[in-house]
């Protein structure tokens, strides 16, 4: 018989199950944000509930159409892909952006109403995605080859675009965050691919630092947690993104990067998103002996006390319920009981 093909299949999160928690989601999520000891090993997402913006278009509200965005560009729906792409329509390249943008006049839109759409859960933290980061902006706008063209031969002008980017960014989120508290949000902007980053540390210095920085520093000063989303190998970046940008958490893919490098040396100033291994979470004919021990072994290996900090935040996701809940059950109880001995 073939063996199965796990990384085919699609897993995903399945809702938290009903328990008599010792503190709420949100608070136990938000221990792990302020790098302290959680109760337990907190699921971002099922610890979370998540607002959608029905104003938001720098990233289209319907993605299983053909769109456009606020900037003019256009997305294409793909069936087989289950989402629409950008086509890189606006810009041919990055000079003279200043005459060929538009930018939106956000002061027009009803964004208390659109606040008013979401029926709050106080017992989970709420928190918003923001897509479309700096990097991804600019291959939005001109497409992929020339975005990696630009970065490399015309750093300042698209340092220049990427300022007044982060200026937009941050008027974005401070129209929906007047009348939502949120606890995070989670910002992506990818930098990498399975083998390499997109650039060198020097060409991320010289673009996409300054306004990445800028935009964590005025999310956070309203209070607000941010976690930073970046697909691909990253591992050079990541002092920057702990050090000097500051961000609270990141969703990486830790199959791609050095996990226990990272937790070693900055878990104790910054929150990881774990999501496990496929192998055993999408294989249908895991046993349920398989997978409460590979979950007390994330516990064991990347929980509070095995490295510094709050440990990992579990992505939990598996291709079926049942492996699901056997997973995200053993990890609560287990990490349960061990970080009860640490918080004394």
């Amino acid at each position: 018989m073939a063996a199965t093909n796990t990384n085919a299949i699609d897993a995903k999160p399945f809702p938290l199950p009903e328990r008599d928690y010792p503190i709420t989601m949100k608070e136990n999520v938000m221990l792990a944000l302020n790098h302290q000891v959680p109760v337990w090993i907190p699921n971002l997402y099922g610890s979370g509930q998540l607002f959608y913006s029905s104003i938001a278009n720098d990233s289209p509200v319907n993605k299983q159409a053909d769109a456009v965005d606020w900037f003019g560009v256009e997305y294409k729906y793909s069936e087989a892909q289950g989402s629409n792409t950008p086509m890189g329509n606006v810009l041919t390249e990055i000079n003279g952006w200043e005459k060929k943008l538009h930018w939106e006049d956000m002061t027009q839109y009803d964004w208390e109403s659109d606040a008013k759409s979401i029926v709050r859960d106080e017992s989970k933290a709420l928190y918003m995605r923001m897509s479309n980061g700096f990097f991804e902006r600019l291959h939005m706008l001109e497409g992929f080859e020339q975005a990696l063209m630009d970065v490399l031969l015309e750093p300042e002008a698209v340092h220049d675009f990427m300022m007044r980017y982060c200026d937009f960014k941050i008027e974005l989120f401070h129209h929906m965050r007047k009348f939502l508290p949120f606890d995070f949000i989670i910002a992506a902007d990818d930098w990498g691919t399975a083998r390499a980053p997109f650039f060198s540390v020097e060409t991320m210095e010289k673009t996409v630092l300054e306004p990445t920085k800028k935009f964590v520093k005025a999310v956070q000063a309203t209070g607000t947690k941010f976690i930073q989303h970046c697909c691909g190998v990253i591992n050079p970046f990541i002092p920057y993104l702990v050090d000097e940008i500051g961000v609270d958490g990141l969703e990486i893919q830790t199959d791609l990067n050095d996990l226990s490098w990272i937790l070693d040396n900055f878990g104790s100033r910054v929150a990881v998103g774990f999501s496990g291994k496929k192998r055993i979470l999408n294989n249908p004919n895991a046993t349920e002996d398989e997978v409460r021990a590979y979950a007390r072994e994330v516990v064991d290996s990347y929980g509070a006390g095995a490295v510094p900090g709050s440990g990992v935040l579990t992505n939990a996701m598996a291709a079926s319920e049942n492996i699901f809940r056997v997973y995200e059950d053993e990890l609560y109880e287990h990490s349960l009981k061990k970080y009860a001995l640490l918080r004394g």
